[in-house]
């Protein structure tokens, strides 16, 4: 083995303990909400439905989520029977009160074998990029980008289907340019089985798809005009085959592991229909058979078309490059004006506050709207999360790589692997306001692998333009990027999930609490004198987990019955105005619930602001007791 290469994998081997590390800090001690449907509900159902051969019960979720029961199922080793173990009994049904022990101990056991297989996955998307780009130190950096990604490490904390959705579907993502790169067979089963694990872990998966034909159509157009024209339906036709092949590995694979499709179809059909309905079945079938007549019109026409978009090529990556470009300037310019061009913040927070209503945004969205700029904001509201969720240094690569695509100095190689990418990005942003879905962070999950593979390749395009080995450039950049990366988790530990960029300032908040600093608010409580006495009220559950007190379990609380000593509230507390708590026989009418709310902003006893953002916090409150 030469010394490059040890140099790459000693790298290599630091970024995958440094992901493991920085993951395994704090596991057990925090709760995010609805993780308990799958520690205690879900998971064991799908394990149980397997052994008793009940196939439908194997239909555990709407997402579907199977990925996240058979790896977190390890967990049941330990624990076979955590539901029953997790509450201490409480005379009468006014309140609940946990095992906090049992709450680590449970968190840790379920959510261990996440944080390892996510580990290991780093090594398939090492192998899978190399394959890929043929270049170690592409895939190095790759791996780095993916590794030491704050949001991706909070991810791989979560006993969540997202959890599974970015490992997979970015193995498919690259398993598919190894296919496009090698032509070997054996990385068309790969994307197939691939495909399939990450329609188990979501539905939204079927997005792949879009981006194989992108990258499929990047493979064509991105070479030279003499070599596209050589393009004819027989290529099209095999590219085209490669797709449907994957397609129905992925849906084997789909199937076998969730045996519910072959008592209800439905399952399989309703993934489907959220990205194809019968209007865009239809249009598919006539651009095939467009596509069809065109294909076989004339001799060499699809040579000829071919050619002439190669001769254009650098165009239409410069093209894709400005429209992700503008999306970043005019995202900036929005919150450095204070949200003034799109309240994306305010528009988001409507959302929330107005489910369980789908997609509505009033009273700052309405029916008389104008249709252009509502849905211009609705585009920069979608990709808010995640363009303040990556590394700074994207924006300056995006800049980068438009000045030199228009400049024609970006490599037929690199322009297929950017224009597929980022024209899905921006297609993705567009798609969930067509699915009427908010975004968040989690949402865009997908994205940060596909970022990374970006980020690796323009850092590639960049070394071209220094005069040292391009070897010491990958080097430099891969050492730099674990040492910056690396003080970025150490800094944001334990909230990697709550990262924002710099570029954010600090008034604003992609994220809301999701459960994170319950923890830190429940050690508050439980160092108060006489801690295990103490009644508070949390609008999450997630505080009461680690509190050694009781937590009422209504919202409507009458003050005949029981004195509540403590609220606890978050940023979903507070904008959920049907989920607020209500003081009922309250000898002090003038302090209900709106007091309480208002006195949230300043009067509070406690607070803790993640990673430092004033609108994404977890605050106390003192109740405030009538001393008559």
């Amino acid at each position: 083995m030469t010394k490059e290469k040890i140099t790459i994998f000693s790298l290599l081997l630091i970024s995958v303990l440094s992901f493991f590390a920085f993951g395994l800090f704090h596991l057990a001690k925090f709760e995010t909400t609805d993780e308990h449907l799958w520690k205690y509900g879900r998971i064991e159902q799908y394990w149980q439905a397997v052994s008793s051969q009940d196939w439908e019960k194997t239909y555990i979720n709407d997402k579907p989520g199977v990925t996240v029961a058979l790896v977190s199922g390890f967990g049941l080793l330990t624990h076979p029977d955590a539901g029953k173990k997790q509450m201490i009994p409480v005379v009468g049904g006014l309140f609940e009160k946990y095992d906090i022990s049992q709450t680590e101990s449970v968190n840790f056991a379920f959510r261990l074998p996440i944080l390892i297989f996510s580990s290991l996955s780093l090594f398939l998307f090492f192998w899978l990029a190399y394959k890929a780009f043929k270049s170690y130190w592409i895939a190095l950096l790759t791996i780095i980008l993916i590794a030491l990604n704050p949001i991706l490490v909070g991810m791989s904390q979560i006993i969540n289907p997202d959890s599974f959705f970015w490992i997979f579907g970015g193995l498919s993502a690259l398993a598919y340019l190894a296919l496009l790169n090698t032509k070997q067979k054996k990385f068309l089963i790969l994307c197939g089985i691939l495909t399939g694990l990450a329609l188990l872990s979501k539905y939204t998966a079927f997005m792949l798809f879009l981006f194989y034909g992108l990258a499929a159509i990047s493979k064509i157009i991105f070479q030279k005009p003499e070599d596209a024209s050589k393009t004819d339906w027989k290529l099209l036709s095999a590219l085209t085959l490669e797709i449907v092949i994957i397609f129905l590995i992925s849906i084997g694979i789909f199937s076998v592991l969730l045996p519910a499709v072959f008592i209800k179809p439905e399952y399989l059909f309703k993934g489907i229909s959220q990205f194809l309905n019968a209007k865009s079945v239809i249009a598919l079938f006539v651009l095939a058979a467009l596509a069809g007549i065109f294909t076989t019109y004339k001799k060499n026409l699809v040579g000829k078309f071919s050619s002439a978009i190669a001769s254009k090529r650098h165009i239409a990556s410069g093209i894709v490059c400005l429209a992700f470009l503008l999306l970043l300037i005019i995202s900036l310019a929005n919150v450095w004006t204070g949200q003034n061009l799109a309240p994306v913040d305010a528009l988001r927070d409507a959302a929330y506050a107005n489910e369980p209503k789908e997609f509505n945004f009033k009273p700052l969205i309405s029916k008389e709207t104008n249709v252009v700029i509502k849905n211009t904001e609705l585009f920069i509201m979608e990709a808010y999360p995640f363009i303040f969720s990556i590394k700074p240094f994207f924006f300056i690569f995006i800049l980068f790589l438009t000045i030199k695509s228009f400049s024609k100095k970006v490599s037929d190689e690199s322009a297929a692997i950017i224009f597929p990418i980022l024209s899905f990005s921006l297609l993705y942003f567009i798609s969930t306001i067509f699915a009427g879905i908010v975004t968040n962070v989690r949402y865009s999950i997908l994205l940060y692998p596909l970022f990374a593979i970006l980020g690796a390749t323009t850092i590639s395009e960049i070394s071209k333009n220094f005069q040292i080995k391009k070897e010491k450039t990958f080097l430099i950049a891969s050492v730099l990027l674990l040492l910056l990366s690396s003080y970025t988790l150490w800094s944001l530990r334990p909230f990697y999930f709550s990262y924002a960029n710099i570029f954010l300032p600090n008034e604003f908040s992609i994220h809301d609490s999701w459960g994170h600093g319950s923890y830190e608010a429940a050690q508050y409580l439980n160092s108060l004198p006489d801690a295990k006495n103490k009644v508070i009220w949390s609008n999450s559950d997630t505080v009461c987990r680690f509190f050694e007190g009781k937590c009422l379990r209504s919202r409507k609380i009458n003050l005949d019955i029981v004195i509540p000593d403590y609220f606890v509230i978050s940023k979903r507390g507070e904008l959920k105005l049907s989920n607020r708590f209500i003081l009922n026989n309250n000898p002090s009418p003038e302090k209900d619930s709106e007091y309480y709310f208002e006195k949230l902003k300043s009067a509070f006893e406690w607070q803790l602001l993640i990673d430092g953002r004033e609108d994404n916090y977890i605050k106390i409150l003192k109740f405030e007791k009538n001393e008559n």
